[in-house]
């Protein structure tokens, strides 16, 4: 049977993949599983993108482990992303089909900014409240996170491609550590901490805290050093472990007390990384969270499931920069939803898709401010490289995908362009999607009609409308048999037929 109060975050890291488990009492979750592996997937990824086979095998492994654990949990409670090494990877979906069978889970790819932002969530989480603004420095296997503000979404969020793996294989070559090649790496990194500075000064941060496994296997070597309990931070016992660094001469070489031994072949990137920040931004002191982005990844999931979704904020203020015309928006999106729920059970939709179709709704004429000609293109390509606080790779990837075939021509592989796992949600929701804005083309309530639509996977849709309905709107009656002509070529059959009750269907 399903544990229906419990939740789940996977976070696969560039260097570590951590699982958390929780049950909700009471309004609040208390964590009653953690593992973390230290797999490296960061350090067997070559220049072009590729995973060398010991470090794929090692990640789906461990990621079936992950799996076993996680088994009895609802999908929809169960959140997984993949942060920079997933980011990287050359065609990333030929390894998810791998990984997310492993897992049993769909796998999400997100952006380095979203990486912040749920690390500033689950710091949040653990942080008393502060009438200060603070600074969230989150140092990972393959990128370092930044975010900063006061309430609980960030004012400011970032991410640079600087993390203790990447910094270590880059600036230790064969593992050499010497005072110029740190001096180098500093100076590297120290160039583009200056990119990100003026907005993150303007946030007003009075109070840096770090976060994960680099910043907290520092502390962890302080306290060891003084035999003392874990404290903040200072930045000259950082400059002293950066001495230390390089008087060892080599990454073989490191011996720190409270160091594990998972950590010490890239502890050394780790603290260059730190070091930079710290002498950049002027930190005296860091704090230390045991919280970080699985935390996040925790409370943003419940937040979904509570109607505290981030996305929505995002998709209206997407809206309100590009002006769309809200009025057909909202045509758009009855009609859809409408259609939506009277196919849900027969095609296996659920939550999740309602909600990208309501924002696909929302956003299906973005382009237009960008060009009337061809917007359903420029709809797309605005979606699917926007920073989106909230939304993941994949969803951004679908929901263009369903912009740009929303209207006009539709190629017989236009599905390819999505994982296999989406072409069963995909085809009907993109029906939905291009019957709305047909039937909406004129840009008045008073023609769009009350309809029923069933069907199935099998045996396709069937569009209802009232009698006589067709005759009377000969537009729309040409753009329905377009549409079935179209949808035809991505294996959908469209069968248009009339209403046999005269009370209105359409919501």
């Amino acid at each position: 049977m399903p544990h229906r109060n419990l939740y789940a975050a996977v976070d696969l890291g560039s260097n570590s993949f951590h699982m958390l488990v929780a049950r909700r009492e009471g309004g609040e979750l208390r964590v009653i599983d953690k593992i973390r592996e230290m797999v490296r997937i960061g350090g067997g990824l070559d220049a072009n993108g590729r995973l060398d086979e010991t470090t794929r095998s090692r990640a789906l492994e461990c990621l079936a482990r992950f799996g076993q654990r996680l088994a009895r949990i609802p999908e929809h409670q169960v959140r997984a992303v993949g942060t920079q090494t997933f980011r990287r990877l050359h065609q990333p979906q030929h390894f998810l089909v791998v990984a997310e069978t492993a897992l049993g889970f769909p796998i999400d790819i997100i952006s380095g900014r979203e990486e912040a932002r749920l690390v500033w969530l689950g710091v949040n989480e653990g942080t008393a409240f502060s009438e200060r603004a603070r600074m969230v420095i989150d140092i990972g296997g393959g990128s370092t996170e930044f975010a900063a503000g006061l309430e609980r979404d960030p004012d400011f969020a970032e991410s640079i491609q600087f993390g203790c793996v990447s910094v270590t294989r880059r600036a230790f070559g064969k593992g050499r550590i010497t005072a110029r090649r740190w001096r180098r790496a500093g100076e590297e990194i120290a160039t583009e901490l200056q990119a990100i500075a003026p907005k993150l000064a303007a946030t007003g941060w009075q109070h840096a805290i770090g976060s994960s496994g680099t910043i907290r296997a520092v502390q962890s070597i302080l306290a060891a050093e003084n035999d003392t309990l874990p404290d903040p931070i200072p930045a000259a016992r950082v400059d002293a472990l950066a001495q230390k660094m390089i008087d060892f001469g080599h990454v073989d070489e490191v011996d720190l007390p409270g160091l594990s031994n998972s950590r010490r072949p890239v502890i050394a990137g780790g603290i260059l990384v730190l070091q930079a920040c710290m002498q950049k931004f002027g930190i005296d002191r860091l704090d230390v969270s045991p919280f970080a982005l699985r935390e996040g990844l925790l409370h943003d999931q419940v937040g979904r499931l509570e109607q505290r979704d981030p996305r929505e904020k995002t998709v209206v203020g997407l809206a309100e920069r590009f002006q769309v015309d809200q009025d057909q928006a909202e045509r758009v999106r009855d009609f859809a939803l409408c259609a939506f729920e009277q196919i849900t059970e027969e095609f296996g939709l659920n939550r999740v898709h309602r909600d990208l179709l309501d924002w696909i709704c929302q956003l299906h004429e973005i382009g237009l401010g960008i060009a009337h000609s061809h917007y359903q293109i420029h709809s797309a390509y605005v979606v699917e490289h926007s920073d989106m606080p909230g939304f993941t790779h994949q969803e951004q990837q679908f929901m263009a995908f369903m912009l740009r075939y929303q209207r006009r021509k539709l190629p017989d592989d236009a599905l390819d362009a999505l994982p296999a796992r989406l072409h069963g949600a995909a085809r009907p929701m993109l029906a939905i999607l291009r019957l709305a804005v047909a039937l909406a083309r004129s840009r008045t309530d008073t023609d769009l009609p009350d309809f029923a639509l069933s069907g199935g996977p099998e045996s396709g849709l069937r569009l209802a409308l009232p009698p006589g309905w067709l005759a009377g709107h000969p537009l729309s009656a040409r753009s329905l048999e377009l549409e079935r002509r179209q949808l035809a070529r991505m294996g959908l059959k469209l069968v248009l037929s009339e209403l046999s009750v005269p009370h209105p269907v359409r919501a």
